[in-house]
Parts: structure tokens; sequence; C-alpha cells
């Protein structure tokens, strides 16, 4: 069996790594740290097994599992140390759900089941396996990919890459963000703390507890008193931030205190 292994951890990575070489059966042939990477290493090294981190630099887990189930193959499995991911993991598809850490009796049940429906699958096929050479892990290393520069959403059961650039804000909503772009609202399984970590560097800032503003959409940042200030985007939203973040804000944008000035 052909296991592409995603996360961005890498120490756990390596302990899945070391579940699947106690098996002679068992082979490793990429690893990727962001979502987009693993849908493009899944595609060209046409792995059997996904094991799969939920909480991924561009996207979730969860939206990989989408993206890439379009047959038989790959199975995916959820290794994650939150129990309250089970139920998103199987409506997206999932074959099984790992509570890390991982342990070895636990790990060998999951991979006995993946060998049962493997062989249920080939031998549904006549055992015939795809046309072509399969490309080695030398052929696409995953975790060599540049982050992506842009976020899967989700809206009315389809999925869509947006373009960094064309993200206004995004905003907390539960266990959940609502990516706003261009008038259109898309839903990720994501949180707000993580995209501010992942983006900063792509001029994204966090400017109160559950908005992070694309610095690029902003038209002009005004005072509102008390170290708040209100941005008005070029989309006409008007989000305003909380003193919380104040120091945030101005180490990126050195706004002055003396009235309200343009951010670009």
């Amino acid at each position: 069996m052909r296991f592409l292994v995603v996360g961005q951890d890498g120490p756990r990575r390596s302990a899945l790594i070391r579940h699947c070489e106690r098996a002679a059966d068992l082979k490793v042939i990429g690893e990727a740290e962001f979502g987009a990477a693993a849908i493009q290493a899944t595609r060209a090294l046409r792995p059997d097994v996904l094991l799969l981190n939920p909480e991924l630099p561009d996207m979730s887990g969860f939206d990989v599992l989408r993206a890439v189930r379009s047959g038989p193959r790959p199975l995916g499995i959820i290794v994650t140390p939150r129990a309250d991911h089970a139920a998103t993991a199987f409506a997206a598809g999932a074959f099984d759900y790992l509570l890390d850490p991982v342990s070895s009796q636990r790990f060998d049940q999951a991979i006995e089941r993946v060998r049962q429906r493997l062989d249920s699958i080939d031998g549904t096929a006549g055992g015939q396996p795809p046309a072509g050479p399969l490309p080695s892990i030398a052929t696409l290393d995953a975790s060599r990919f540049p982050p992506p520069k842009y976020l899967v959403g989700e809206r009315q059961q389809r999925l869509y890459p947006i373009e960094l650039s064309r993200i206004d804000y995004i905003e907390s909503d539960g266990n959940y963000v609502t990516i706003r772009s261009g008038g259109a609202e898309y839903l990720s399984r994501d949180s707000i703390k993580r995209l501010s970590a992942a983006l900063s560097e792509h001029g994204f800032i966090r400017i109160e507890r559950s908005l992070l503003v694309n610095i690029a959409a902003v038209a002009y940042v005004e005072i509102a008193g008390q170290g708040s200030y209100a941005f008005t985007l070029a989309c006409g939203a008007c989000l305003h931030s909380s003193v919380t973040y104040r120091d945030g804000i101005l180490r990126v944008l050195p706004l002055s205190q003396r009235g309200s000035h343009r951010a670009n």
C-alpha cells in the first residue's frame, strides 16, 4: 500500500511514517505540508491512502479529501488530537479516524480495514493495477511546494480556490470562518488564529478577535477613539478594530493619531 502523509507538524508526520515502516507492505511515497501540495501530489503519485492532519496552513484536511474524492482511491484517514473532528471527517468522506497520539494497535486496526477495502476494490476491478507506470517519490517531492497564494472556500457544496488578493476580509463564524470576496461569501473549516499566522506575510492583519483584513482591500482608516480604528474597505464594508489589537495594527500600518489617513 502506498501512503501520502499530509500535515504541517514534523514530529507527528515522523510518528506516522514510523508506524508505516513497521509493515513490509506499507510504503510512504510522499509528504506534504500544504493542502494544495497534497492535492497535486495525490494526482501525480496516486497513493492508496492519505494520512491527513485536518489543520493545514492553506486549507483543512477535509478540503483535501473533498478535492481528491473522485474514485475508490485514495482512502483518507484523518489523524488529529481533537475528538470533535470525527463527524466532519466522515462527512468529508474519510475512511477512518485516528486520535493522536496514535497507538500501534489502533494504527494496525485501521490498516487492516484498509487492506480489506482495497482487496474488495481490486477484486471488483479484476485485480488490475492502474494503467501506466507509477511515479516514485523522486518524481514529486510534495513537501517542497511553496505556500499557495489562495484559500479554498465552500459554497453550495462546491469548493472554490480564492486568490488571496481577491479576499476583502475573513470573519470568524463559530467553528468556521467566512471568507468575503467581492460581495461573495465562502465557508471554510478553519480558524482565525491559524489563518492570521499563515497569511500575515501576505498582507493580512488581525484587527479584532473575529476579523482578519487584507490591507490591500482597505480604502482608508479613521480613528474611532480609545485606541481603535474604523477600516473602510473598497467593497464598502466598514470594520472596527479592538484596542487589544492596536499594537499589532501599528506594527504593520504606521497610523497617526491625528485624523483619518489613507492606508494605501
